[in-house]
């Protein structure tokens, strides 16, 4: 598995230009690692488990993501954050045994993990699979910052209304690999829609669901107004 900054794979342009110019990679201890003695032995609690599986899939993603570092803009966190995937194993009723990932520091949410199929979770209280891989994560980051360089039309925050803009929205173009189980970006026209369920998801709280408009011109604003005036969204 190389190293996604040198062999960015499956990217699309947007988040390899975006790591591009946010990414850097910080020293990982990988003489600390655990070894594969270590790290079964920390799977015996769950032995439903394919240990040789998930094994694998941690070594996989040390190999491609560890040490990667970037300042984000996702609703998410806004900050610095390193991937540092190590495996320190906790149950989780929903999703079996989680592996660190994700190494940040502002409050919310408490832990980002590796699920062993390479879903992406938060947990707060909850476990929520917010991406089903890491790749969909830096995608929707990149989102986040392209995003910056646009005209905002509708200002995201905590408590607007969210209602019809997914019905809305729905008849867009969805961003695949940007979106995941609780946050979602579609766009057309010159104009690109962002609704973000995540929090409301964690906490359990409807009223954390917000949205955002962005257009990239001129020509995507005007477009932008069309539809908010079509779906009765302004």
């Amino acid at each position: 598995m190389q190293y996604i900054l040198n062999a960015p794979g499956r990217l699309t342009d947007r988040g390899r230009r975006f790591l591009a110019a946010r990414a850097r990679t910080v020293p990982f201890p990988t003489q600390d690692y655990p070894d594969d003695t270590e790290v079964i032995a920390r799977l015996a609690p769950f032995p439903e488990v394919d240990t040789t599986m998930l094994l694998a899939g941690l070594r996989q993603a040390q190999d491609r993501y560890g040490g990667l570092v970037y300042r984000t803009s996702a609703w998410s966190f806004q900050e610095e954050i390193r991937f540092e995937p190590w495996p320190y194993y906790q149950e989780s009723v929903d999703h079996g045994p989680l592996a660190e990932f994700i190494d940040h520091e502002v409050a919310h949410p408490y832990s980002v993990k590796l699920r062993s199929d390479g879903a992406v979770v938060y947990c707060f209280g909850v476990d929520v699979a917010v991406f089903a891989d890491a790749d969909a994560l830096i995608e929707a980051d990149a989102l986040y910052w392209e995003c910056e360089s646009w005209i905002p039309v509708v200002e995201p925050k905590v408590g607007q209304s969210p209602a019809g803009v997914r019905e809305a929205a729905s008849r867009l173009s969805l961003i695949r690999e940007g979106s995941g189980n609780t946050e979602w970006w579609w766009e057309a026209d010159g104009f690109r829609v962002h609704l973000w369920r995540t929090f409301a998801e964690l906490f359990q709280q409807e009223r954390l669901v917000k949205w955002g408009l962005w257009a990239r011109d001129e020509a995507g604003l005007q477009a932008a107004h069309r539809f908010l005036a079509g779906n009765d969204l302004r």
